[in-house]
């Protein structure tokens, strides 16, 4: 079957791709970021650095497939803890009238990147921790409309990509692709949705995109609702016919809807593991339930604070879960799912997304 291509095995040869203390690669036109900009409003910019306090905060990174529960992890950590989130994307951290992304690490310029003390939302004008700092990344292989050819990524390039973003630099805030080494993760916190949920979200958000753009022909034919999700599933199975049945084999493809959505979900949590495990240091990985949010805020908080060293200082806010994915899915079509998500999945990975298939 074609699949037994697609079960990464991680090599001494990857391996050997990322030491702990190998220079990091960098687009050539890194060589053209500014000189260090540092915040005056913050002491932590402004201590003298030295190989035993440069890397201060610890980098934690919050892997999470896209739309399951990213911005309300990062937003809760940042108010109850009153400190500053990470992100590797620049624009999501750039102060108001800034030209400029803020690197965490004054003499590293490709980042991660924080808001510093002007942020643009009350949340984000906080200090950096001096202990680790939740760091958004969603690596890759996440992509929407796209096809095998984009989305199928092997481990050492999926953990090439979770070091990678953007920034932007005077002095017309231009924007250009960085990366760091990802021996300097320290921690990782493996964000998990329940796939149906997270793959309906995923098409929920699209919708907006194309409310936003006035896309009127691409809105008759797609409601944001169970019709229009399963038309959305059949154009992309039609798109993408071709280079699915080179992945699948001719004849193989699977019966599930959006079963391209599946896959992708699946591969990057297999991913996640196979990815962290080839970084040549330990780094400790707490996974994270976005339904425990709703089913016990405090104590799944709680394991996230204790787990970045941070000590809660306010109080959080209420979590409110939406609930108007039931009845998108036939109970053939889940059984479909489930057989698709099994068979791609990790034994690892299965044993955390199992629970989801209980029906």
């Amino acid at each position: 079957m074609v699949f037994v291509a697609l079960s990464y095995h991680v090599n001494m040869k990857e391996r050997s791709i990322l030491k702990l203390n190998e220079p990091t690669e960098l687009p050539s036109q890194m060589i053209t970021l500014p000189k260090a900009r540092y915040d005056t409003q913050n002491t932590k910019q402004l201590f003298a650095l030295d190989e035993s306090n440069e890397f201060i905060p610890g980098i934690a990174w919050l892997m999470s497939f896209p739309k399951s529960g990213t911005l309300y992890t990062m937003t809760m950590v940042a108010w109850a803890t009153n400190t500053s989130f990470a992100t590797n994307y620049g624009d999501e951290a750039l102060a108001k009238g800034e030209r400029e992304s803020l690197s965490i690490y004054p003499r590293r310029l490709e980042g991660p990147y924080w808001p510093g003390m002007g942020g643009t939302h009350e949340w984000q004008t906080r200090p950096l921790p001096d202990t680790y700092v939740i760091t958004n990344t969603h690596c890759s292989a996440f992509c929407l409309d796209c096809g095998p050819r984009e989305y199928v990524v092997t481990p050492s390039t999926f953990l090439k990509k979770c070091a990678s973003g953007h920034a932007r630099i005077p002095p017309a805030r231009r924007r250009i692709d960085v990366r760091y080494d990802p021996s300097r993760v320290m921690k990782a916190i493996h964000l998990i949705r329940n796939p149906m949920h997270n793959i309906i979200a995923r098409y929920r958000f699209d919708h907006k995109v194309h409310v936003y753009t006035k896309d009127k022909k691409w809105l008759k034919k797609h409601p944001n609702d169970a019709k229009g999700l399963h038309a959305y599933c059949k154009d992309a199975a039609r798109k993408y016919r071709r280079q699915d049945e080179r992945l699948f084999g001719k004849g193989k493809v699977p019966k599930a809807p959006c079963y391209g959505e599946f896959f992708k979900y699946t591969q990057w949590h297999n991913l996640v593991h196979e990815g962290l495990d080839l970084i040549e240091h330990d780094v400790p990985v707490l996974t994270v339930y976005y339904e425990d949010y709703a089913d016990k805020l405090n104590e799944t908080t709680t394991q996230i604070f204790d787990f970045l060293e941070l000590d809660q200082v306010l109080e959080l806010k209420e979590f409110e879960e939406l609930t108007e994915y039931a009845d998108y899915f036939s109970d053939v079509e889940l059984r479909e799912i489930k057989n698709l998500v099994k068979r791609v999945a990790s034994k690892k990975t299965w044993s955390q997304v199992q629970h989801y298939f209980d029906f």
